[in-house]
């Protein structure tokens, strides 16, 4: 919940952006329709100067859009009575352009009907022209009984689009602060997620330490006293307490170094023939204080077989512990079922615990270093949230795979799935 503000923020935020780009877009492309409409209609007065200029055809007034083809984008054709003359034609065509503002290179063909081919043909350059080989283009011959004039602009939609620089270098501009605003927001919700991860994981060394040696100093003075080396039981008991605080201590001690080491450099697994049947009598041997403590039982059900694996053992013995250490803390009365065995040519390791279960969205989120499940984010419950993410780093070593399974308030199961050779 530390962060659904920042989160809400950023998803309105990014939606915001995307709905202004959506009209920035939009209103470019109206833009454009509208620039190309512009042109057209220029292109159109032109030809009807030219046809009060040269004379070319007879019929006037309302049959003038008859006399005026478009077939595509960048060409017009017009129909005329007479071939104009070269010079004439020319002379006209660049005055008119220039009247009505278009500026842009054209190529000109003037195609007789009774020869059935064009007369001549010429590109008027002009500075707004882009290739200058456009004198080059090829004038289709149309399949008309009647002589008309052929234009062809080639460059238009450059030429459109270099009349609307101002507006696109604007919303260039403006697309650009959104996006480094966006992307301003993202960090700053990047450092605050870390910021909050920080001070997390501080609270939780702080705590996870503190205890364990505020045991060991009470313990310490405990033994101090006079009289209590006359009294086996109590000194027994101290010096156990004192045993297993340090084993605890030398545990996540252990658990943080490896995790440094896997994340800054190639961890090296030194693998060689174990019977993980071994290792896990040996961390419920370890676990067996704080169990017993909390009136819990651990029911160990190892594959008769007692198969052996290629594996590191220091390593999976640590990913065993913080396993089944897991499923003690996050249960109030544990009984913990612990199972191996083989299926399908691999080795599996079964945990399964009554504890308080993980909620379906936090499942992908348990292996992530330094995050701890919610439910479980309470400082009576131990953990500097690195155990679960160790665990995952280590099996992926070994070429293996964890597995989850949980139902809140029912309980999970944590299935540790390694190859055998």
């Amino acid at each position: 919940m530390r962060s659904s503000a920042t989160r809400l923020l950023i998803l309105i935020t990014t939606i915001l952006i995307a709905v202004i780009i959506g009209l920035q877009m939009h209103w470019l492309s109206k833009t454009f329709a509208f620039e190309k409409n512009e042109f057209n209609t220029a292109v159109l007065k032109s030809i009807r100067g030219l046809y009060e200029d040269l004379n070319l055809s007879d019929e006037t007034g309302f049959q003038f859009n008859n006399l005026i083809e478009h077939p595509a984008d960048n060409i017009f054709v017009f129909k005329v009575d007479d071939a104009p003359l070269k010079d004439s034609l020319m002379k006209a065509l660049i005055s008119e352009f220039d009247d009505f503002k278009v500026y842009t290179g054209c190529k000109v063909a003037v195609y007789d009907d009774s020869t059935k081919k064009y007369l001549y043909e010429e590109y008027i350059a002009n500075a707004a022209s882009f290739h200058s080989d456009s004198v080059a283009i090829d004038a289709p011959a149309l399949k008309t009984n009647y002589a008309y004039v052929y234009l062809n602009f080639p460059n238009r939609n450059q030429y459109i689009i270099s009349n609307m620089s101002s507006w696109i270098f604007t919303s260039v501009l403006l697309l650009a602060l959104l996006i480094g605003l966006g992307a301003s927001i993202y960090y700053l919700y990047r450092q605050k997620f870390l910021n909050d991860i920080q001070k997390d994981f501080i609270n939780n060394v702080t705590h996870e330490f503190s205890t364990p040696l505020t045991v060991i100093d009470l313990s310490t003075d405990a033994l101090q006293k006079p009289g209590i080396a006359g009294n086996p039981d109590k000194y027994n008991k101290y010096v156990a307490s004192i045993k297993y605080q340090n084993e605890y201590l030398k545990k996540h001690i252990q658990t943080l170094v490896k995790t440094v080491v896997t994340e800054s450099y190639h961890l090296t697994l030194d693998k060689t023939k174990l019977y993980p049947n071994e290792l896990i009598k040996r961390a419920i041997v370890q676990l067996e204080p704080i169990v017993s403590q909390k009136e819990g039982k651990i029911i160990f059900e190892p594959d008769q077989a007692n198969e052996p694996i290629m594996a590191d053992s220091d390593n999976l013995y640590l990913v065993i512990f913080n396993v089944i250490n897991n499923a003690v803390k996050y249960s109030e009365a544990p009984k913990i079922i612990i199972s191996t065995g083989v299926q399908q040519l691999k080795y599996y390791i079964s945990v399964k615990d009554n504890g308080i279960g993980i909620a379906p969205g936090e499942i992908q989120k348990i292996f992530k270093k330094f995050y701890r499940a919610q439910n479980g984010n309470i400082h009576n419950t131990k953990g500097l949230g690195l155990g679960l993410y160790f665990v995952k780093k280590i099996i992926e070593l070994h070429h293996g795979q964890v597995e989850v399974n949980s139902v809140e308030s029912i309980g999970t199961e944590f299935k540790i799935i390694l190859p055998i050779n």
